[in-house]
């Protein structure tokens, strides 16, 4: 995941200082084929670690945040 951060914010997270960030409850899902974008907000999120079958080709940490969509 990619999260574009103010300088002074990158900073104080390198450094330790900063171990809380807040961001807009949703998501906006891109359509590989199509280009269409979906805008969908999310109601409930928690961290799991991922069964090895679960997107393997996607996703490739071992601790994955599972997102609940109203």
């Amino acid at each position: 995941m990619k999260l574009k951060i103010r300088e002074e914010y990158f900073k104080a997270i390198k450094q330790g200082s900063k171990t809380l960030d807040y961001r807009d409850a949703h998501i906006t899902f891109v359509c590989e084929k199509t280009g269409e974008t979906l805008r969908k907000e999310v109601t409930h999120v928690s961290m799991m670690e991922r069964p090895p079958e679960l997107y393997p080709d996607i996703l490739e940490d071992k601790n994955i945040i599972k997102f609940t969509l109203g």
